[in-house]
Order: structure tokens, then sequence, then C-alpha cells
């Protein structure tokens, strides 16, 4: 992945069309950037996001589909992930679709490809509709929350192809970051949400086999505004699917060069049927244990400590291990510097409410460190 690959030129009719977006870009500070964040209401009950229209300047979105590969045998929630990340840019004249597949039991695999045009078709204004068809990969996704979505794919490079209905677990289940207002920092002004309590159900072909799929997970992210890498020093993307619901937090810190590394992040939860919202503060995602790593110059995190929220005698809501069981990474000159990205199944188990729980999870990480 080539550092020019994607950070694309901008063209003038960009900047002239965005100007205004761009100066407050320009002049984001750690004190602006601070005053966004601590303006952020606790929210008592989600919102829900304004529009999923699709389209825009720029386009960023995730569709992750969480599968038990032996459903009928196992009692695991999943032990497969399937993941469609875009970047869809055509008034700057690229596109970026990223894929990867990660199992227990599968062979895992990713693949990249970028693009010097726009390729998404039939956008909507109105509701999430992302369309593509091109020689390694075809994908329709269309659908409004809580309404529900329906995908469509086959990927030919990881051998996976899929019919799925996407309905909602708990219409709660959703974090529209920022309290739905435009994030701005040196590297984005972006309104964005993510979707975290998804049943999935239909039909899965995965290298030769045939999976009836009647209890799998979804996540969706999506975001429109101007957005890119640079000035972001890390991030851990976790969620985490029990029985008793989810759990969403997304940590990430910005290196905001003379004025040092600035620590961010929001999370939610709804557990048997509760929605919890958690801010900067109220939860941490410890590393715990590292191990080698063939694919990434650095050892890479393995377990975790994950906490969120406290009750009325400051005994943490959420207190769990998290131990990695399967793992995906690959490197590259993505931003100003070389980053690790390593994708995770993980097993998360300990206690919420003082109760026992056990689940699986998912995490992205990204880092520019160099752990030894």
């Amino acid at each position: 992945m080539a550092t020019d690959e994607i950070q694309p030129k901008i063209t003038l009719k960009f900047i002239l069309k965005n100007l205004g977006t761009i100066i407050k870009m320009k002049r984001a500070n750690r004190t602006r950037i601070d005053k966004l964040v601590k303006a952020n209401q606790q929210l008592k009950a989600p919102i829900m996001p304004t529009t999923e229209g699709t389209g825009g300047a720029m386009e960023e979105g995730m569709i992750y589909i969480m599968f038990n590969s032996n459903e009928e045998t196992s009692p695991d929630i999943f032990d497969t992930v399937f993941r469609v990340f875009w970047v869809n840019a055509p008034d700057l004249k690229f596109s970026v679709l990223d894929n990867f597949l990660i199992s227990e039991n599968f062979k895992s695999g990713q693949w990249y490809r970028f693009f010097s045009k726009g390729i998404f078709e039939n956008l909507s204004k109105t509701h999430f509709h992302q369309e593509v068809h091109f020689e390694e990969c075809d994908l329709e996704f269309d659908g409004k929350w809580p309404n529900g979505y329906k995908l469509i794919f086959h990927d030919r490079k990881l051998d996976i192809k899929g019919i799925l209905t996407y309905e909602a677990i708990d219409p709660k289940g959703v974090l529209v970051y920022y309290n739905n207002r435009l994030a701005v920092t040196p590297s984005m002004a972006q309104q964005f949400y993510d979707i975290f309590a998804i049943k999935v159900t239909g039909t899965i072909e995965m290298q030769g086999k045939k999976i009836q799929v009647s209890n799998g997970r979804g996540i969706i992210e999506h975001g429109l505004g101007i957005f890119s890498n640079l000035n972001i020093y890390d991030w851990r993307w976790l969620n985490l699917q029990f029985y008793e619901g989810q759990v969403h937090l997304f940590y990430h810190s910005l290196d905001l060069e003379d004025e040092g590394i600035y620590l961010a992040g929001e999370g939610a939860a709804v557990m048997n049927g509760e929605w919890h919202h958690f801010q900067p503060g109220d939860f941490q995602i410890e590393e715990v244990g590292y191990g080698e790593d063939d694919d990434v110059p650095t050892k890479v995190p393995i377990e975790w400590k994950v906490t969120a929220g406290k009750d009325s005698t400051g005994v943490p809501l959420l207190d769990l291990k998290m131990t990695s069981t399967t793992k995906i990474s690959w490197h590259g000159a993505i931003a100003k510097e070389n980053q690790a990205i390593t994708n995770y199944i993980l097993d998360a188990e300990g206690t919420w409410k003082g109760k026992t729980v056990k689940g699986k999870g998912t995490m992205e990480n990204q880092m520019h460190r160099v752990i030894t």
C-alpha cells in the first residue's frame, strides 16, 4: 500500500466546494478538539442517525458479518468474521476497497484495491445503499435502521459469498458519535455512527462449505465528510457480543505534533435491554500481554483488561479479560509513517454489574508504536 496511492492530490474543485470545512480542519488544535469532546452530553438514551444517506465529497463505511461456521454443533456466538471496508471519494477521483476474512476454522486472508475514480453506484440520499461490481468483488447493500438491511455479496479473492438479512437485536444498539455533531480535527470533519446490535440470518458459501446462518451478528459503520489517516496515532475499535447484549468501544489517539498525543474515544452498551453511554475516561482498554507476529515488524497485543462505566460505589459495570483466539495482520505506509494493523477474534470473560458474562469479540487495532 503506497502512501501516494491513498493520499491523492486534492483538486481545486474539491478545495473550492469544501473551503470552509478545510479551514476549520487547518485551525483545529488541542484546545478546539478538547472543547468538542467535553461538549458531549452523557446520553441516557441513544441518538439515532438523522440520515443514512450515502454520497457526498467523501464517504467511509464498514460492513461486518460475524457467524458461527458450525452453528448446529457449537455454542459459540461466532468463530468467523468477514469485513468490507471502503472509502469512496469521487470528487477526489479515488476509491478504496479493503476486505478481510478471519476465522478460527477456515483460511484467513486480506486484500486491498485502490481505484482512480469513485466506484460505488446507485447512491441514495435517504437510506444506506452501496453497490459495487468489479472482477474481484460484487456487493449490494441496502436498508435503513431500524427497519433492516439486505446484503448480497461475492468476494472472489477470499472465496466467500452470501445473501443475508440484517435486523436489529435491540433498536437502541447504535452509537452516533459526538451527539450527532460534526467532529473536526486536523484529520477529519465528519459525522459518523456505528450500529452494533444486529442479528444476521441467511446463507453463506465459504471455501466450499455452505452455511445456514440463523443467529449471526453484524456491525455497520458509516461516516460522511472529509477524513484521512494523517494525525491518527493509534486506535482500538472493539465490539463484544454476549447473549446478554452488546458492547462497542472506540478508543483513538491523535498525534498533534507540537501539542503531543491527544486521547479520545466513545462507547456504548446495550446489556439486558439497558442502554449505557461511555465517554473518554469512562472506559479503558488496557494491553496486558504481547506476542510475536509473523506479518508485522513488532509484537502485537494478545491479552487485554477492559473496564467500562461505574456503579454508585465506583465498581466498574463491565470488567473483562480478553484473549486473542486468532488474528490477521498487515502493515504499510498509509499515512506519514508505517503503521501496523491487526484484526482479532477474541474471547471475552468477566462480569457485567457483578454477574458473570462470557462472549466473543472483534477488534481492529492500528498502531505506529513498535513493541519489543
